[in-house]
Formats: structure tokens, sequence, C-alpha cells
């Protein structure tokens, strides 16, 4: 059993009636791609009739064109196109974990109450792209997996008062590695299992073009730079306080500091929505929403979990993917990630604490 929850968006005439979205923001964004309205529609496997009453049906709600088309070069997205394009990534980057959440829940609850089956692993995880992608192999595998995207301290902490099995972090590499050990040393000792997954680029995600020229952190003071954040407890948002306390900064020098989301992928769509001209996240994040990336660091993300769960039996598929050639090459397929220590444990003297 799979279940999925997706965000369904509707519009409100004045009648009260709702009008579905979905099928007219799935076209907009094939467009985007392929610039072709009948290869959208045969990727939809809809007709191209009624893919295109349903962009006549989106203009008539919005009362203005989403797509004009040119003899000879195909459809392109209007102003107003792209802009609905951006709101439905936006939504998607910031429900899109919470979603996957809420759907490992229900996974783990139904059988539970029918079957009395729980999940077979429970993660908490600060948000990654690594973790993304192993969380849907194992899925595909059968896997029971109770994903939760929560901050590095966060998810330590869950996992030293038992309430997970395995917690995903993060550490930079270099002058704040062992200050950033220190944040986390209370939460691990010598009975956690420390895996490698990846090495990843951490740095500054602006818009296409750099069009405010920001280039370091000293850059996000300007009056004229909002910026975005992440949530207390991500190791992102810790980073970025030691980053601006070797720059001699504060976070209330920042103009938009305080203005937070929860994952990578949402501080990258909030930026490619024009509502922040910067924000501190991974450089996959930035390649996703097409955006630059201002290189600041690198940092290891570790998994850990008690040694014993690595003799167990229902922890093999998890060990067993992380080890695989194949899954190595989707890591390293990720922009700024580097998996080729994957699956390596570390040793406690290994660590820098």
């Amino acid at each position: 059993m799979k279940l999925e929850i997706e965000p369904n968006l509707f519009l409100r005439g004045e009648n009260g009636k709702h009008h579905s979205l979905v099928q007219g923001l799935t076209l907009l964004r094939l467009i985007e791609k392929t610039g072709n309205l009948r290869a959208s529609s045969q990727t939809l496997s809809v007709s191209y009739r009624m893919a295109w009453e349903a962009l006549i049906q989106m203009e008539k709600l919005f009362g203005a064109p989403v797509i004009e088309r040119t003899p000879g070069k195909g459809s392109q997205l209007t102003r107003l196109g792209q802009r609905l394009v951006q709101f439905d990534k936006l939504v998607q980057a910031r429900i899109g974990p919470l979603l996957d959440a809420m759907e490992a829940e229900f996974e783990s609850e139904i059988p539970n109450i029918v079957l009395a089956v729980q999940a077979d692993l429970s993660i908490c995880a600060s948000h990654d792209f690594a973790v993304e992608a192993l969380h849907k192999r194992l899925n595909r595998e059968n896997l029971r997996v109770d994903l939760s995207y929560r901050g590095s301290l966060e998810s330590l902490i869950a996992l030293s008062r038992g309430n997970c099995d395995v917690a995903g972090f993060h550490v930079p590499i270099g002058a704040l590695e062992q200050a950033v050990w220190r944040h986390f040393e209370n939460y691990l000792s010598a009975d956690n299992a420390i895996i490698n997954l990846a090495t990843r680029r951490q740095g500054i995600m602006v818009a296409r073009g750099n069009p405010k020229n920001i280039w370091t952190l000293g850059d996000l003071r300007r009056d004229d730079v909002q910026f975005v954040n992440r949530q207390q407890g991500a190791g992102t948002r810790m980073i970025l306080d030691l980053l601006l306390k070797q720059e001699g900064l504060e976070g209330r020098d920042i103009r938009g500091y305080e203005n937070i989301e929860m994952t990578h992928a949402a501080v990258g769509a909030y930026i490619m929505c024009g509502k922040a001209d910067a924000g501190l996240g991974v450089e996959a994040a930035a390649h996703q929403f097409e955006l630059d990336f201002v290189p600041l660091l690198s940092e290891r993300y570790f998994l850990t979990c008690k040694r014993d769960l690595l003799k167990a039996p229902h922890f093999a598929p998890l060990f067993n993917a992380l080890n695989a050639k194949d899954f190595q090459m989707e890591v390293n397929s990720l922009s700024g990630y580097d998996g080729n220590n994957l699956g390596e444990i570390l040793e406690a003297w290994e660590l820098p604490v």
C-alpha cells in the first residue's frame, strides 16, 4: 500500500464555484520545459484539444492569456503563465516535505490499526536531496520508512530520546567544523554509528544573473537586499550564525533574517518567486529552481543510529542501498554532491570533537 497526498489548487469564482487549476498548471510546467503544447498534451496522455480547452478555461478564470503561440516557434508562457508556474513550484517546495512526512505517518498508522504493523524504520533528518533519493529508493523496495524532516539538532535529540531509529545531520568542513560538532556532541556517544552519506556544497542562493551583486555575507547587510532564513535548530541556520559571527555580524544586521522557510527547496522557491533576493542553502536547491549559487563552504552529511541497529535484519535494505553503486551514481548526479564515501562508517576517534 502506498498512500500519496498531493496539493490541489482551486480558484473560486464569483458564484462560489471552485475550479481546479491542477491540469492547467501541469500543462504550463510542461510547456515551460518543451515549448510545445502538443508534446505537453501527449506527455499528460490527453488530446491536444482537451489540453487547449484547459488553458482557455484558465485564461477565462484569470482574465488574461497564460501562453502565447508564435508560428514556427511553438508556445511560450506569458508573464502571467510564468508567475503561476513559479507559485506552483513554491507551493510544492514548501509543503512537499511535509506531505512526504504525513504520507509516511499515515502509512505506518493505517496498517498498525488494521494489521498491527508498524514502519520498519523511522528517520528524522535535516532536509537533504540525497536523503530524498534514499527515501524514494527504499519505498520502491517496499521498506516501510517513516521519514520526518527536522533540523539537525532536533533530529539528533529525537534519536537520543528513542523517538526514531536513524537521524540525519550535517557538519561543515574546515574552520567551523569543531564549533558545529560541539553543538551536537551531547547527543552522540560511543553507542552511535556515524555513516557517511555525502559531501555537499553550501552557499548563497540568488536570482539568475545575480542582479543584486550578492557575493559575500557582508552584501546581505545592504538595505536593498531581502534575505530568507531557515528555522531555529536547522544546521544551515547554525552555520549561518557562525559565519556571521566570524564576519563580526549579527542576524539583526540582515533584512529578512526572521523570514523562515523549512527546507532548502522552499528557500530556493521563495527566491525564484522574487520574494527574497538571497538565502543560504545547498547547490542542488539552486539548480532545481534555476538560481545562481555563490559557494561558501563544503559540508558532510551523516546518518547516525545505535550500533546495535547495524546488525538488525530490517536495517539491511538501507545499508545495502547506501553501498549500491547505482545509488552512489544517483547521489553524484546531484548538483554540488559527492557520494564517493557513501556508506562508510566512521569511528569515534575520527570525529573532531
